[in-house]
């Protein structure tokens, strides 16, 4: 089953809230008004009962009362849904304005004449008939000694016409209500989720051959601009590597096609006639040479696949760092006194870390540095410890220095600054590439500082002992890599 979709569960929402809203208010307000009718229905039995007290304290009698009806119903002129009667102790009845009459049960808690009424009763005298009621005994003129019942029934019919004709206009709003308010809840969500919805165009007009296209980020609204901020600069991160992957497929089909072509012409130029022995020995030592050239270059990318992926397992072991940077260093010094190169070694520190993928990051550093400093120079290698427990390395070696567009590329993959592509001196171009990888398999990182014409350092910085290693999202790492 398909989600219901935003528009929908928003117009939805929208309608039982304010459907419910209404209906809570409509119901207060009825409530309000009932309550109002009943205040003032009481209120006017009360003072009915205050006016008829006073008229009769100036009866002597129930004789008195009899004659002097009239002053009894000017007490109730203007008011013809009042009924009024006026009972004895015994339950005579002395006068009354009608035929009605109270039950019993209103009469038998009649108020005392000292004291002054508040509340009315309700009597259903029959269906669709209500009255408000109220019942409350009198004294006579000072010296008489009588009591008299003061009956009083007031007609709501007027309060109960007025409350049914505000329940059919509250029924009539609430129908409404629910035919009009999802209609309004529909339009107002889908015009607001308009930004949405171009965003979404926007999205899918953005193929692998359009990267370039963004969102608009100032006519986002406020709750969307972010994520518009997000995926523009997810967008020109995948334009970035897309960019690189474009040229990472060229540069090695290139590395590729040059010792295939080299192979290819030696051996066809072999057999273009019968040859000599050593002829042949000396087309197959040429060919190792490419051979050996294809394998190392194979060997790199298929470690740098794994440590894209995290699948270059880590043997971790703490070792003293110095003595690997000295045995790295001893290896590299043949080619450094041949040209003239001193490489000098200080320092101290030991590490948690995979012995032979350090001396190979320390292998790639080292060779580069030999190769670009100049005769009579030095090589400083340096290891050390950091306030915050981390341990470094550090190489650095005198020369022209790296550009500052060049240094922003320098761990690219076949990234070379000279964009040479043969390989005889310079390598391949991964060298660097191997060593950012190698790096974030340990949780640390490889920083450059060049200054030109003076000293270009490299260092690797491992993290220190408890320090979490986190290698990162693998399509993350394959993108940044790349």
């Amino acid at each position: 089953m398909r989600p219901a979709s935003i528009t929908f569960r928003l117009s939805l929402s929208v309608a039982v809230l304010c459907t419910a809203a209404l209906a809570a208010v409509s119901f207060y307000l009825y409530d309000t008004l009932e309550r109002h009718f009943a205040e003032r229905a009481a209120a006017e039995l009360a003072g009915k009962v205050d006016l008829l007290r006073h008229v009769l304290s100036s009866l002597g009698s129930r004789d008195e009362v009899v004659a002097r009806q009239q002053r009894l119903r000017e007490a109730l002129l203007g008011r013809p849904v009042l009924h009024l009667a006026l009972l004895d102790r015994n339950g005579g009845l002395l006068f009354a304005t009608s035929r009605l009459r109270l039950p019993e049960a209103q009469l038998r808690s009649a108020v005392p004449a000292s004291v002054a009424p508040e509340a009315a009763g309700v009597w259903q005298a029959a269906p669709g008939q209500r009255f408000r009621t109220l019942a409350a005994w009198a004294e006579l003129a000072p010296g008489a000694g009588e009591q008299v019942l003061i009956g009083l029934a007031l007609d709501t019919a007027e309060e109960l016409t007025a409350l049914s004709v505000h329940r059919q206009h509250i029924v009539l709003a609430l129908a409404l209500a629910v035919v009009a308010v999802p209609l309004l809840g529909f339009a107002i969500a889908h015009h607001s989720l308009r930004p949405l919805r171009d965003m979404a165009d926007t999205v899918h007009r953005i193929t692998a051959e359009h990267l370039s296209e963004r969102l608009d980020e100032a006519r986002a609204p406020s709750e969307l601009r972010r994520l518009a901020a997000g995926f523009n600069a997810m967008l020109a991160r995948l334009e970035e590597s897309f960019g690189r992957l474009a040229s990472f497929s060229s540069d090695l089909a290139h590395e590729l096609r040059t010792p295939v072509q080299n192979l290819l012409g030696q051996t066809q130029v072999a057999l273009t006639r019968t040859r000599a022995a050593a002829e042949y020995r000396e087309v197959l030592e040429s060919n190792l040479e490419e051979y050996q050239r294809l394998a190392r270059l194979i060997e790199d990318m298929l470690f740098l696949a794994h440590a894209d992926h995290a699948q270059a397992a880590l043997k971790l072991e703490s070792f003293d760092l110095r003595a690997e940077l000295d045995k790295v260093a001893e290896f590299y010094e043949p080619p450094a006194e041949e040209r003239g190169v001193k490489i000098e070694c200080v320092g101290a520190a030991t590490v948690s870390a995979d012995r032979a993928m350090v001396q190979r990051a320390i292998g790639n550093l080292l060779s580069n540095a030999v190769r670009h400093t100049a005769g009579g120079g030095r090589i400083d290698a340096r290891v050390g410890s950091a306030d915050d427990g981390s341990m470094w390395l550090s190489i650095g070696n005198p020369g022209p220095g790296i550009a500052a567009e060049h240094a922003a590329r320098i761990f690219d993959r076949f990234y070379r600054i000279d964009d040479t592509r043969n390989g005889a001196h310079g390598g391949h171009g991964l060298g660097l590439a191997i060593v950012r990888s190698i790096m974030r398999l340990h949780g640390g990182e490889v920083s450059l500082k060049s200054v030109p014409d003076l000293m270009t350092t490299f260092t690797l910085r491992f993290p220190g002992k408890g320090a979490k290693s986190p290698r990162g999202s693998p399509a993350r790492d394959i993108l940044s890599n790349l």
